[in-house]
């Protein structure tokens, strides 16, 4: 009977309410991230697949920066207030105010921020292979820029292991992480000051 009662409680399904909760309360005690990243992004119109990776950092409230090594280098970082984009190539740092802008509300989701609970429809998926489960989450105000994240989540500790997001025309980036590090990070990391013969322009809120 204590074994076949226990098999049940582990084999319930979980509610999407508890789930989110529990991830939550994971970024809720986490000020400080880092992790390798691997991304895939799949384009709708032309169906096409690439691959990009490199490092991704957050640090509470609101800041993050993501550096991109393959196949080129390009590196985001924001304060919370401002997000820079420079792509090394190109010789070009584009700058965006985040504030009252669609782009600040996802990103408030990316550096762990957010109120899941409030911002988001929450519902459970089939665990994956990994053990992983995944809860999509569906903006309740609609947005410009994405139409849906999923989370890949450890069911015990609420932590995710994948994201994926979906945009309104179809286009799915899906990031997975490696080797994450919860030591604590530098502020003057998630500063930017474009380098000597860099054009910076300017990007408005959209």
């Amino acid at each position: 009977m204590g074994l076949r009662g226990n098999a049940v409680a582990e084999d319930a399904p979980i509610r999407p309410d508890d789930l989110v909760a529990r991830v939550q309360a994971f970024y809720d005690r986490t000020t400080d991230y880092k992790a390798s990243f691997r991304q895939v992004v799949t384009t709708a119109h032309p169906a096409r697949t690439f691959t990009r990776s490199g490092t991704v950092y957050f640090k509470r409230p609101g800041m993050m920066r993501w550096d991109y090594k393959v196949p080129d280098e390009v590196y985001y970082v924001s304060d919370g207030d401002v997000l820079w984009s420079y792509e090394v190539e190109e010789g070009v740092a584009y700058r965006l105010d985040l504030g009252g802008s669609e782009l600040a509300y996802a990103l408030r989701f990316l550096s762990g921020s957010a109120r899941l609970k409030d911002d988001f429809t929450p519902a459970v998926g089939t665990p994956a292979a990994s053990g992983r489960v995944p809860l999509a989450l569906t903006p309740r105000t609609p947005q410009g820029n994405f139409k849906m994240v999923t989370l890949f989540v450890d069911p015990k500790t609420g932590e995710t292991g994948e994201t994926q997001v979906v945009d309104p025309q179809g286009n799915v980036s899906r990031v997975s992480f490696d080797g994450p590090s919860f030591k604590p990070l530098p502020r003057d990391g998630f500063t930017f000051k474009p380098p000597e013969g860099v054009r910076v322009q300017d990007v408005g809120p959209r």
